[in-house]
């Protein structure tokens, strides 16, 4: 498949999620638990038993997958943490490259503070995360589709940005007065009675 596509693929999943990601954020819970679970299987043993590797790193996508709807808060906890460590760690990074350890330990704070700003106001964030995850894929499409140039880290910042703030922006406007995830299940605001 030549990358053009792949990356024309990339952007318009990236697109959806940026957009309608509050509504399938439990249709694709299950999923990312099931990679993550198969990464780590595949990651914990060594690749001289590949057969073994791959039995264990299926076994956990299959927990992991299970487990993702009962713990999805702190999942979507989990997901701040990381969206946290990212923003404050790349930020540190951009501004100080040299200083690579203390943008890591900067960072670590930025989780946490994510962590805990994530699971105080899960519907938002949810909207909020998954805007900036498909820019951010968006983002890597656009970059990976640009011909070698140096203005391309700026073009994909710019269709970045601007995919997050729309995709938030429409997310709001779609689905901000739903709370599927604050109490566990769809319950509607007095406004929609």
């Amino acid at each position: 498949m030549p990358s053009s596509l792949v990356a024309i693929i990339a952007a318009g999943y990236g697109l959806i999620f940026a957009l309608f990601g509050y509504p399938i954020f439990r249709v694709l819970l299950p999923i990312y638990g099931g990679i993550v679970g198969y990464a780590l299987g595949i990651a914990i043993i060594v690749p001289d038993y590949p057969v073994v590797a791959f039995l264990f790193a299926l076994a956990l996508a299959v927990v992991f997958a299970s487990l993702a709807y009962f713990y999805w808060s702190f999942m979507v906890g989990l997901a701040g943490a990381l969206l946290g460590y990212g923003l404050v760690a790349g930020s540190a990074i951009f501004l100080n490259p040299t200083a690579p350890a203390l943008s890591y330990l900067i960072g670590l704070a930025g989780a946490l503070i994510g962590f805990l700003i994530f699971v105080a106001a899960r519907d938002l964030m949810v909207m909020v995360a998954s805007a900036l995850n498909g820019a951010m894929i968006v983002g890597g499409a656009t970059y990976s589709w640009l011909d070698p140039v140096s203005t391309r880290d700026y073009i994909t910042l710019v269709v970045f940005t601007a995919v997050a703030v729309i995709g938030v922006v429409v997310q709001l406007r779609l689905f901000g007065k739903q709370r599927k995830y604050s109490t566990g299940k769809y319950r509607r605001t007095p406004s929609q009675s």
